[in-house]
């Protein structure tokens, strides 16, 4: 360390192989700040360390700015530095809606308090100060390259349809009753889902649950139900866990380890808060910024994807008007007034560029599925839903270390899923995506191949993916306008289940045999896909 403390006394940083996740201390020599920044490169499979040397300059890669009722609007930004690291963090001196991407910045301390110890922050620079040439980016190529459908071998040894969902059910959603509990929730879901099926509780020998509220899902469940499963899984990956479980209970059926796998979840995120139902973990490299998460998170994707494919807020509302029209057909949603987009963008802003509209809702809520053998589902009371195709990704943790705004994991756990499944996108009747903010639906449209990169704004606009458009998209109003219990993925479920049923009264697809759920974690973190057939696709 003695020869680089003749350096940039804000620049050293530890890089890990490839660029990854900031990590950052401060302390003190000869009484000026020293700025360690060190990449982490998740997945790098190497231990492999060394020291290199940042000059502090970076270019705005992506920015919002965060509204809240009691501060005066701040930006929130993601630094580009030009050694090729990323991180969180705000442009000062300049007004926050001034912030563009392409800016270029150069780091400064800012002094912190007796509750935060220094960080870095970022201020403009004249014009002078480019960057230097970047080296081409492989990803840039891949991610604009058509579907393909390859085999994984994360899915390659389940077999196609061994496996049906053959109860679903919601419990009461909205605002339940006072001293409501998730666990309570679930058992009321999960007793609607085994009437559905007409299975007793007793046949249920596998368990699977995750939810925010609960520390050890599966066993408060188990013990509140009082049964005595042969498997259980709490595999908590955010809203997409439950795509994630359907994969992990259809293993455990086709290996003998249980027969009757319940997948379960509830939240009392309206009731006792958002905040309250979902803590939010510190993180030391992004907290001081004040992002308003999740919302900030999305809403730095969608900054970029603005700035990459041109998409406007107006597409973005198109997603929201969309979903609000299914949701009218739907007597279980939350909302029932129409919504046009001129309503959509006038609503209060939330995080640029998203408004209150452009973000999921916040309700109680809870549901359950039943999955069993192909063979044992045919016996029972509904339609079995046939567990076609399956895949699942996972990018990341924290939004600062997501490798392209742009481009989600979906584009893996999707091609797994109908390389299993044997269709194609344009196969799927009902598509039903984690829509917590409307970037996704553009984002997923892509990633899984129903529009090529940087088209989901355009393909989403003049209703396309309203009723009567030309693609059905979250046909129970989604996220956005039916209900968002915290963790959605599971009602994604339910509802492409129920389409493939023909159980969907109004909002009904006309000869839905394969539906699609497309479950979405932390902040564009985890990514799982499930495609579902009837008999006629087997």
């Amino acid at each position: 360390m003695q020869d680089l403390k003749q350096q940039s006394p804000l620049g050293i940083y530890l890089e890990h192989c490839r660029k990854g996740e900031l990590a950052y201390q401060v302390s003190r020599e000869d009484g000026r700040p020293v700025f360690y920044p060190r990449v982490i490169a998740p997945g790098s499979g190497s231990a492999d360390l060394e020291w290199r040397v940042s000059q502090g300059f970076g270019t705005v890669y992506a920015t919002t700015v965060v509204y809240s009722k009691d501060a005066p609007p701040h930006n929130v930004a993601l630094i580009e530095l030009d050694e090729g690291f990323r991180m969180m963090s705000r442009v000062e001196d300049v007004d926050p809606l001034a912030v563009g991407i392409g800016m270029r910045v150069k780091v400064r301390m800012h002094p912190g308090d007796d509750q935060q110890p220094p960080y870095p922050v970022f201020a403009p620079v004249a014009p002078a100060a480019a960057p230097p040439a970047p080296a081409a980016a492989p990803q840039a190529q891949a991610r604009r390259a058509p579907f393909v459908a390859t085999k994984s071998a994360r899915t390659g040894g389940l077999k196609r349809g061994s496996v049906a969902i053959v109860g679903v059910a919601e419990s009461d959603l909205g605002q339940v009753a006072p001293h409501t509990s998730p666990v309570d929730l679930m058992a009321q879901a999960t007793r609607r889902a085994l009437d559905d099926c007409g299975l007793r509780l007793a046949d249920v020998d596998g368990l699977f649950a995750a939810t925010t509220q609960v520390r050890m899902a599966t066993l408060a469940l188990k013990e509140y139900l009082g049964i005595e499963p042969r498997y259980a899984d709490n595999t908590q990956i955010g809203g997409s866990s439950f795509m994630s479980h359907v994969a992990h209970a259809q293993a455990a059926i086709e290996h003998g380890l249980c027969e009757v796998a319940l997948i379960a979840y509830g939240s009392t995120q309206r009731t006792v808060s958002r905040a309250a139902a979902s803590p939010r973990e510190h993180n030391p490299y992004e907290s001081p910024y004040r992002p308003f998460l999740p919302a900030s998170a999305y809403a730095l994707a969608a900054s970029r994807h603005m700035h990459e494919f041109g998409t406007t807020r107006e597409q973005l509302a198109e997603v929201a008007v969309a979903a609000r029209q299914w949701a009218l057909k739907n007597p279980a949603a939350w909302e029932k007034e129409p919504l046009t987009i001129e309503q959509a963008l006038s609503s209060r802003m939330v995080s640029y560029p998203f408004t209150v509209r452009d973000c999921c809702l916040v309700t109680d809520g809870g549901g359950a599925i039943i999955l069993t053998s192909a063979e044992r589902a045919r016996a029972l009371k509904k339609k079995p839903v046939y567990v076609l195709g399956v895949g699942e990704a996972l990018s990341h943790h924290s939004i600062s270390n997501m490798e392209d705004l742009t481009v989600t994991a979906a584009a893996r756990s999707g091609p797994q899923a109908f390389a299993m499944a044997g269709v194609r996108p344009w196969d799927v009747r009902a598509v039903e995506l984690y829509d917590a903010f409307t970037i996704n639906t553009i984002l997923f449209l892509e990633d899984l191949g129903y529009c090529p990169k940087g088209e989901g704004g355009r393909f989403v606009a003049g209703g396309a993916i309203a009723p009567g458009g030309r693609l059905a998209v979250n046909t129970n109003g989604g996220g956005l306008s039916y209900c968002h219990p915290g963790m959605y993925g599971l009602m994604l479920l339910i509802e492409a289940a129920r389409q493939v049923r023909g159980e969907c009264g109004e909002r009904q697809i006309p000869g839905c045999d394969l539906a699609l759920a497309h479950g979405n974690g932390g902040v564009l973190s985890s990514q799982c896909t499930v495609i579902l057939g009837s008999e006629n696709t087997l």
